[in-house]
């Protein structure tokens, strides 16, 4: 049986009468995982962490740590150690001395904190660099030591939040692989902040998709990806195209759908879920599963899609980087978006192209 590391139950925070920053929230996470927290600005990752960090209070709800209710405890109380986006070192101290800091506050002896601070270097690949001031470091550097300063004392939890965020795109991603190894390594419960979702799928066992104080959905980053439950989820974690109709019939575990203000329908392989005839529905499908033919005129093979070619205009078309992008426009003026890697396409603008997805492609949201 796995041991749980941290449960939050129920929490409730406002700063402003009637306005819920968390709307009741329940989390369990287990021993040595890494935990995601992904949402935009203002969905309340940061203020969960602060929760767990005991620097806030809930209004309502508890908060465990290794089964032991630490809702109302000091932050000093509390095996729990943040990183932030910052850095936070102290510009007058040396690597060695930022590093050990918390040791010296704690009183441990001169020379276990020389020793712990060694291994620290070591692991975080600074070995040398123990003299040095925060401003002779990289930025990649900075975050080593940050990152070595919260676990030398080591922690139950290390909280991180948005860690990353202040370096350039290809240290980040160096970073990405580096903190997930770390992590492993160590075996510590690792929750992380950020809005960047394919930072959340790269390095996360499980993310939690908060939205508006709550958690919109909770699972791996297949689950997350390619089995998204609300149209949230499908729009924020790889901008899905979300499709709205009504039920025509069901048949052979194939739901038949008509686009809601297009004379079109499409099959949804989604009907031993329940669905009836007549019922509103909401489809996600990802832009690299939308299938384009250049030639409107020319028909899809039905073996392969089992629903007939849909028409559709182009609004734009871009291909950099190797991949091909294409917005395009049904009759009723709504939009969607055609990706795939490797080929152009010799459409432009205003050209005609016939469309469709496979059934399996289309996911239901928004489901009670």
């Amino acid at each position: 049986m796995s041991e749980i590391s941290l449960a939050l139950k129920n929490i409730h925070k406002s700063f402003e009468p009637g306005q819920e920053v968390l709307a009741g929230i329940d989390l369990t996470i287990e021993k040595g995982e890494f935990i995601t927290l992904l949402g935009s600005s203002g969905c309340g990752k940061t203020t969960t962490l602060r929760i767990i960090a005991g620097l806030e209070v809930p209004d309502e709800g508890r908060v465990y740590l290794n089964g032991k209710d630490v809702t109302g405890l000091a932050p000093e109380k509390r095996n729990v150690n943040t990183v932030f986006q910052s850095y936070a070192l102290f510009p007058h101290m040396t690597v060695g001395e930022n590093i050990g800091y918390g040791l010296r506050l704690r009183k441990v002896p001169r020379q276990e904190i020389k020793e712990r601070v060694s291994r620290m270097l070591t692991l975080v690949q600074l070995e040398g660099f123990e003299k040095r001031k925060p401003a002779q470091l990289s930025g990649g550097q900075r975050q080593r030591v940050a990152i070595a300063r919260s676990l030398i004392n080591n922690p139950d939890v290390l909280l991180l939040d948005e860690p990353l965020g202040a370096l350039d795109l290809q240290l980040r991603r160096a970073m990405q692989i580096e903190l997930k190894h770390l992590q492993k390594k160590l075996g510590i419960t690792f929750i992380y902040i950020t809005h960047d979702q394919e930072e959340a799928i790269n390095m996360s066992d499980r993310i939690a998709v908060m939205n508006h104080g709550l958690f919109e959905q909770i699972g791996t980053p297949d689950e997350i990806y390619n089995h998204p439950k609300t149209s949230y989820v499908a729009t924020f974690v790889g901008n899905a195209n979300i499709f709205r109709g009504t039920v025509e019939n069901v048949r052979n575990h194939l739901a038949s759908v008509r686009l809601d203000g297009n004379d079109m329908s499409v099959l949804v392989q989604d009907a031993a879920e329940g669905l009836k005839a007549g019922e509103p529905v909401t489809i996600a499908v990802r832009s690299e599963n939308i299938r384009v033919d250049e030639n409107a005129g020319k028909s899809v093979p039905f073996c392969e899609s089992e629903t007939a070619p849909l028409s559709a205009s182009v609004i734009e078309k871009s291909f950099a980087g190797g991949q091909l992008r294409m917005v395009l426009e049904m009759p009723d003026g709504s939009r969607f978006v055609a990706s795939r890697y490797g080929i152009d396409a010799g459409v432009q603008p205003g050209s005609r192209v016939t469309w469709y997805f496979l059934p399996e492609n289309a996911v239901l949201v928004d489901r009670a």
